[in-house]
């Protein structure tokens, strides 16, 4: 099994399990990886060889702690590079993804290590997701979603649960950054959209832009 291969699995395993909170079935894997479920099983059986998994057929797949030291190690290794991309190099949010898909499979830790001194260590990535240290901790801030907000409420935006290109670059249309003050006015009873106060003007966002949007 190929090493790229195996660091794609246990990505997608540990951010599909939410940090390995929940077990996840073969539909779950080929759906998010874009193959046939009988691809996934015979995938995850050869990683619960390796011990990087445990795999049941009729319960699902679940990291070991050898494989969620290895997923974190990937997921710090794509959030370092998408910050560098962004910071150093000038690549918009909705760019440095599908780079840093490619960048996370250069294993040199020293590089690793290099970039994020580079940049600062910082603790979130442009999407405002946590970038795990070298022993794999992070910072896990308690965000909620837009639409769980109140009327007359004021919220800072923190972070992403959508990271395509297509729903960045409607959010660069309306400069909502990372960091962007966001006070709700009124909330639409019939579709849950709401009237926010962004950037000293008002925009109404839809029921699927506000439950992407994570604040605090």
């Amino acid at each position: 099994m190929h090493q790229e291969t195996i660091e794609n699995y246990l990505k997608t395993i540990y951010h599909l399990s939410d940090g390995n909170a929940f077990v996840v079935t073969n539909k779950e894997l080929a759906e998010r990886l874009g193959v046939i479920p009988a691809t996934v099983t015979e995938a995850v059986k050869k990683l619960h060889v390796l011990k990087l998994v445990e795999y049941e057929k009729s319960y699902g797949t679940r990291l070991t702690s050898a494989g969620i030291k290895q997923a974190l190690n990937i997921v710090r290794r794509h959030r370092i590079w998408e910050t560098y991309l962004a910071q150093e190099l000038g690549f918009g949010w909705d760019e440095v993804h599908e780079l840093a898909e490619e960048l996370e499979h250069i294993k040199s830790d020293k590089l690793v290590q290099k970039l994020a001194q580079k940049i600062g260590n910082p603790s979130y990535d442009p999407h405002g997701d946590p970038i795990p240290d070298e022993k794999g901790r992070f910072q896990k801030a308690e965000f909620k979603k837009l639409a769980e907000a109140r009327a007359g409420k004021t919220y800072t935006l923190s972070g992403v649960a959508d990271h395509s290109p297509a729903f960045l670059k409607f959010l660069d249309r309306y400069n909502l950054k990372i960091g962007t003050t966001i006070k709700v006015l009124e909330i639409e009873n019939f579709d849950g959209s709401m009237l926010t106060l962004c950037n000293s003007k008002e925009i109404r966002l839809s029921l699927q832009v506000v439950s992407n949007l994570l604040v605090r």
